[in-house]
């Protein structure tokens, strides 16, 4: 598996529409530079979002700049469920979500627990660790400013690596929370 996100800080964006058709995240580097993009397969009517009709099962389809197809976030709502696969369809990891939406589980493809993101009270911070790493990421929800957070329901996210190295599913994994956070607090 490449590491695609090697990287010391990360941003995950929603481009802020009002009343998107479809969920829509990029993810860049410190300095700005797109790496990849995550928009939901299946678009959904205005009339659904307004009603609040949000399906259970998301499909997102991770993409680099190019276009090219990297990975597949497939949310499970009712299941409190997301998982990663690559392009050939085969099962990279999970992320389980907790009962409050501040605790994520990251599960390998052999179904073991490789980490754990907590959150704060607010579920605005969230610090990362794996199971044979201590702290090694921090995720925190940042100001989109006035304009997108009056207007849309678009976040914004940093993911702040430390030094200690993490495996790469672990750093995916890391990067592919705060989608998943947004899916499942905010959007549903």
């Amino acid at each position: 598996m490449d590491d695609f996100f090697d990287f010391k800080e990360l941003r995950v964006r929603q481009p802020g529409k009002i009343l998107a058709g479809r969920a829509s995240f990029e993810i860049f580097d410190g300095k700005k530079n797109l790496l990849a993009a995550a928009r939901e397969t299946q678009s959904r009517t205005v009339l659904d979002k307004v009603a609040q009709l949000i399906p259970d099962a998301r499909l997102l389809a991770i993409t680099s700049p190019a276009g090219e197809y990297m990975f597949t976030l497939d949310f499970m709502g009712s299941k409190w469920l997301a998982e990663l696969t690559d392009p050939d369809g085969t099962l990279l990891g999970k992320i389980r979500i907790g009962g409050s939406r501040r605790h994520y589980t990251l599960i390998d493809a052999e179904g073991s627990e490789i980490g754990q993101a907590v959150g704060d009270l607010s579920v605005t911070r969230f610090q990362v660790k794996g199971t044979s790493v201590p702290p090694f990421a921090e995720i925190r929800k940042t100001f989109a400013g006035p304009l997108k957070e009056t207007f849309t329901s678009a976040d914004h996210y940093t993911v702040k690596f430390s030094a200690i190295q993490a495996p790469v599913l672990l750093r995916t994994l890391t990067v592919m929370i705060p989608i998943v956070l947004d899916l499942a607090r905010y959007d549903s």
